[in-house]
């Protein structure tokens, strides 16, 4: 029945053509305006209909080293070994997370969910005068950090932006630390080693943190 239908279909289609004897056939492209063919429209043609991850063009937009923007991409993707993913992949036997032992070893688990994470949050986002923001473990990395921007003044949308990445970047760092030198931080160590990675962005021009910083020294 189906193919029956679509034969219908297709004759109906041929017959609605009307062919003009001595006239030549012509090729229109319709994915250019003038109807001619572009490397670039074909090109195109492949993303119509897909959609962008939420934050992905926003990742390359930040004040931050390339390594830590890529980084965050993986993170974006999935692409981060942690012990979530390499469990069902079998190459390891569970995927408990290093910091606290609990829950599974994510990257939202690692960034937002784990006690020790959150601890280390909310000290941080108080000395920058972020008393707004709250992290909320349920959420994902990526929605929590695009909501939470938005309820920030947008001179130091950016500044946090950059803060965003300081603290994802050694929330990572610090979990490879555990993972493979047995060697563990405080959260009080690691926030002493953000408050070290931040004053060496700022010196390295990263402007956006460097006025979100001097919003947390004079208020």
């Amino acid at each position: 029945m189906r193919l029956l239908n679509k034969f219908i279909t297709l004759w109906n289609m041929v017959e609605q053509v009307q062919l003009t004897p001595g006239v030549p056939d012509t090729f229109c492209w319709r994915l250019t305006a003038d109807g001619q063919y572009s490397a670039s429209s074909a090109y195109g043609a492949m993303f119509v209909g897909s959609s962008t991850p939420l934050g992905a063009k926003l990742i390359w937009k930040i004040s931050a080293p390339p390594r830590v923007k890529f980084f965050f991409w993986l993170v974006l993707h999935g692409r981060c070994w942690t012990a979530h993913r390499r469990c069902r992949h079998g190459l390891q036997a569970d995927d408990a997370c290093i910091f606290c032992d609990q829950s599974a070893e994510t990257m939202d688990h690692i960034i937002l969910g784990c006690v020790f994470s959150k601890e280390v949050w909310e000290t941080c986002l108080r000395r920058f005068l972020l008393h707004g923001l709250v992290v909320v473990q349920e959420m994902g990395v990526m929605l929590w950090w695009t909501t939470s921007r938005k309820r920030l003044p947008k001179e130091i949308r950016r500044g946090f932006d950059s803060l965003f990445f300081v603290v994802g970047w050694l929330f990572w760092k610090e979990r490879n630390a555990r993972t493979f030198q047995r060697l563990a931080s405080s959260p009080a160590q690691l926030l002493d080693i953000i408050e070290q990675e931040i004053s060496l962005w700022c010196a390295a021009g990263y402007k956006h943190l460097v006025a979100l910083d001097a919003r947390r020294r004079s208020g």
